[in-house]
């Protein structure tokens, strides 16, 4: 309930010279409600254009970037040596998919064996589900977020103080990287 009343908050006070900074929301409660109260959270800060960084370990929030252009992820670098975790405590570009952390931590932690196969085989077939989910989501948003950035560009030229020929140049070169979904 601490969770929910603090993200109300901060959703009914939030403007654009806001800074936000959330942790983890969605933790309180099941996997899928927590999913959905963060990504519609995530939406309507977007909408508002408020600064925001959201730290979480819903690796599907990443999808966010396939939709709006002005998501960016990024991680904190970790490497795995001998089935052993090696945090690099570096921030880094991009999403980081590190196969099983969870499996991993618990075998830092001390979890029996028998628990962690256990746990190995749920997460296969969760995972194989997941996989196919996202590879349909990127694909059915690709052509959305094509379409804005084409307009982001043009909305550039159009308060360009280049010269005609070079403006030209740049429209032939969006139209044939959209063409050729280059975007």
């Amino acid at each position: 309930m601490t969770e929910m009343k603090e993200t109300a908050f901060i959703m009914q006070n939030v403007s654009q010279r806001s800074l936000i900074v959330m942790d983890e929301l969605g933790r309180a409660t099941s996997s899928s409600d927590g999913f959905a109260i963060a990504w519609s959270c995530c939406e309507h800060l977007l909408s508002l254009k408020a600064y925001t960084i959201f730290a979480t370990h819903m690796e599907n929030l990443s999808e966010l970037v396939t939709v709006y252009p002005n998501v960016k992820i990024l991680h904190f670098d970790v490497d795995i040596k001998n089935n052993r975790l090696d945090f690099k405590f570096q921030l880094k570009d991009g999403a980081r998919h590190v196969p099983h952390y969870g499996l991993l931590l618990a075998e830092v932690a001390g979890l029996p064996s028998s628990v962690i196969e256990t746990a190995r085989n749920i997460t296969s077939r969760i995972t194989e589900k997941e996989v196919k989910r996202m590879e349909v989501n990127c694909l059915q948003y690709q052509p959305i977020q094509m379409a804005y950035h084409v307009a982001q560009r043009l909305i550039c030229l159009k308060y360009s103080s280049q010269d005609e020929d070079s403006i030209r140049e740049a429209l032939h070169n969006l139209k044939d990287s959209y063409i050729h979904g280059r975007l």
